[in-house]
């Protein structure tokens, strides 16, 4: 691999193997539209996957220690205590009963066939948010106490992930996205930002004191907050709490590690 990976994060990469009981399957991807994409394989693939782009213009020793963080807590687990969040056809199906109102009103906007080509875009952004987010707010706590000479490049990642956060309050982005869509993702973000902001002593939610957000949001922070396992079994409960919270519950599904295709 020629990516230049400091030594602190490459031992990251070495507890996964050691853990999973398996080697990470590498390869280099030019045409790859991030720097990296780390994933479990399915049934018959390499299980553990990890592709890049060779010579990306960012540093990715943060990227490469955050997706290893969430690799660590998974494999900590027991194995027939992993599961992964799958959103598939029936989960979608979901999504798109329970927002069939507010899509026919983007369809009167905007015409059926974009947002046909839009609906997998909403769906996985959102399903994406609520089985990332809970365990990527104790990842990035636990990376910013145990990595220190990653804080720079962490601070700066967070930086870049608020910036893109707070453009999804545009009034443009609120008109062009479902209302279930467009709440649940804010304050999602909201969360998110809340919870890491007096582990890192900084200020990430000024611009939300002028929306609806810091009120809405404020009981998924409570709940957040109160987090009785700091492991993977506790981002699984984490996940459920916020989807029953955003009445999100419908939109993804648990399956065992041991099954998954």
């Amino acid at each position: 691999m020629d990516l230049q990976l400091m030594d602190s994060v490459r031992q990251l990469l070495a507890e996964v193997e050691r853990l999973a009981g398996e080697k990470i399957a590498v390869a280099k991807k030019p045409e790859l539209a991030a720097p990296i994409d780390f994933h479990l394989g399915g049934r018959g693939e390499p299980r553990l996957v990890f592709d890049y782009r060779p010579h990306p213009e960012t540093d990715v020793n943060f990227l490469v220690a955050n997706q290893t963080g969430h690799l660590l807590r998974f494999f900590s687990a027991p194995a027939a205590a992993r599961f992964v969040s799958v959103a598939g056809r029936r989960t979608m199906a979901s999504f798109i009963m329970e927002t069939e109102s507010e899509l026919e009103r983007l369809v009167a906007i905007f015409g059926r066939d974009k947002v046909r080509r839009m609906i997998a875009r909403w769906y996985q952004g959102v399903v994406f948010q609520l089985t990332r987010m809970p365990a990527d707010i104790m990842v990035n706590k636990w990376l910013y106490d145990h990595c220190p000479e990653l804080r720079r490049l962490q601070l700066h990642n967070i930086s870049v992930q608020r910036r893109q956060a707070l453009q999804s309050l545009s009034p443009d982005v609120r008109r062009a996205t479902p209302a279930r869509i467009y709440r649940a993702a804010n304050i999602m973000n909201f969360v998110f930002f809340k919870s890491l902001e007096d582990h890192f002593h900084g200020d990430f939610i000024g611009p939300y004191h002028k929306t609806i957000f810091i009120l809405d949001g404020a009981p998924l922070v409570r709940i957040t907050a109160a987090r009785r396992k700091d492991d993977h079994a506790g981002d699984r409960a984490m996940i459920d709490a916020w989807a029953a919270a955003l009445a999100l519950d419908h939109w993804y599904e648990w399956q065992s590690y041991e099954n998954f295709s």
